[in-house]
């Protein structure tokens, strides 16, 4: 029991969150499409903000243009859980969490130029994975507590229009993410399964948390295909992104001193650096855009994520009482799919509505409380309004409906020996409301 109990324990913290797309991924990198719920933006150059989903769109500029975006999210969530310590007690707190994820906004720029009639450049900033979650002092703690995940991508492309029907792209992904993350540690069981004086299980707790982060790179491409003028198709391909945050882990000990002994006898639960590895995942995504006359436009997509290259989370520390630590995530490929709708009663506005659903890659035997992620459903609507000949702003909002997200873990699944027994659900609803700034020339 005290080699368990060094284990790395801020393994299943590292992403003790709840994202609004599958998984911890974010999608939100144009507030005016997501009226359409980014149907067909993989085929969609009409602005700078869509050039995230596909580098070939930014053939589609006529001489500059950029966007700027931001989307808030504001979230409802509760869950209702039982627990019990790896010694088998019930552990007490709250066993119905509200207000889980908290509120965030999401920004994003984008600009293109053409520097030929056959080149153009492109740059975005964005937010592709990232989650806030609070538990405070439910009983979910020695699963998770906290976390604060953000990360930036800033990704350089080139588009060639090799004919006029055809162009393709190449871009750079450089990504930095940074963490606060942290979870209780039941040092009541521990130390009773040590035989030390006075430790209750679940009655005596410490807690661990570990703040890192990483510069990493990855590629994409895409194409971009206009058989007429008013049909386009596309379709991108982003790299998988091998992170390895590095940074320290931080321990409180329990006021009882049980923490201290164990920390004594073992060497472990010292601060010190730690590093953890995780892919962040490959993307396929596919559009389609068809402007079926002045006023309608209709839109579909699509998008496949890798989700099985996060099959396991290895976390490793510098103190060599600290063995590693797998945790068996045992994440599934996961789709997306929308179909969006366009009309544009009068030159200056635009009107949008889009529906989707975003298949969840967790399985109930393996998804955490940190990540209680379910299937979603998409409604939503907005608006676009021309100011004038270079400049336009957009208006969305969305509605997202989760599955229920079931949770079972058990202290015999590997990683949950000092954990215990976690079961429950949690029901998630996410409004989202955008808006956007384009300028063009």
């Amino acid at each position: 029991m005290r080699r368990t109990a060094a284990l790395c324990l801020f393994t299943s913290v590292l992403l003790s969150g709840s994202a609004l797309a599958s998984g911890y991924g974010l999608r939100d990198v144009s507030a005016a499409t997501l009226g359409t719920s980014y149907a067909g933006d993989a085929a969609n150059g009409t602005r700078a903000s869509t050039l995230a989903f596909n580098p070939a769109l930014a053939a589609d500029v006529d001489t500059f243009d950029f966007g700027i975006s931001g989307v808030g999210v504001l979230p409802d969530t509760s869950g209702n859980f039982t627990a019990t310590t790896a010694a088998g007690t019930p552990v007490s707190g709250n066993t119905k969490p509200h207000d889980i994820v908290n509120t965030a906004l999401i920004p994003s720029v984008a600009l293109r130029y053409r520097l030929t009639p056959d080149l153009a450049v492109g740059l975005t900033m964005s937010t592709p994975w990232g989650m806030i979650t609070n538990y405070d002092s439910s009983v979910t703690r020695y699963y998770a507590t906290m976390s604060d995940v953000k990360s930036v991508s800033f990704s350089p492309v080139v588009a060639w229009q090799i004919i006029p029907e055809l162009s393709i792209g190449a871009g750079l992904q450089v990504q930095y993410i940074k963490g606060r993350l942290g979870k209780a540690i039941d040092f009541g069981t521990i130390g009773y399964a040590n035989h030390i004086p006075g430790a209750i299980p679940g009655a005596f707790d410490g807690a661990v948390e570990l703040r890192a982060q990483d510069w990493s790179t990855g590629w994409s491409v895409g194409a971009e295909w206009k058989p007429t003028p008013d049909f386009s198709l596309g379709i991108s391909y982003k790299s998988q992104i091998d992170n390895t945050l590095k940074g320290n882990e931080y321990f409180t000990l329990d006021q009882a001193g049980i923490g201290a002994t164990l920390k004594a006898v073992t060497g472990a639960f010292v601060n010190g650096p730690a590093s953890a590895e995780f892919n962040n995942p490959a993307i396929l995504t596919v559009g389609a855009r068809w402007r079926l006359n002045d006023q309608w436009t209709v839109s579909a997509g699509g998008d496949w994520t890798d989700w099985s290259a996060f099959n396991t989370l290895t976390a490793h520390s510098a103190n060599v009482h600290q063995p590693d630590d797998v945790t068996v995530m045992n994440w599934q490929d996961s789709y997306f799919g929308s179909l969006g709708v366009e009309y544009t009663p009068s030159r200056d506005w635009t009107l949008r509505l889009g529906t989707a659903y975003d298949q969840t890659p967790t399985e109930s035997g393996f998804r955490t409380p940190g990540i209680p992620d379910g299937g979603r459903y998409w409604v939503s609507g907005g608006f676009g309004y021309k100011l004038n000949e270079n400049m336009d702003v957009d208006f969305s909002v969305a509605r997202l409906i989760a599955e229920k997200a079931n949770i079972a873990l058990k202290v015999s699944d590997p990683g949950n020996a000092t954990r215990g027994n976690l079961s429950g659900t949690v029901n998630m609803g996410v409004t989202l409301i955008g808006a956007e700034f384009a300028y063009h020339l």
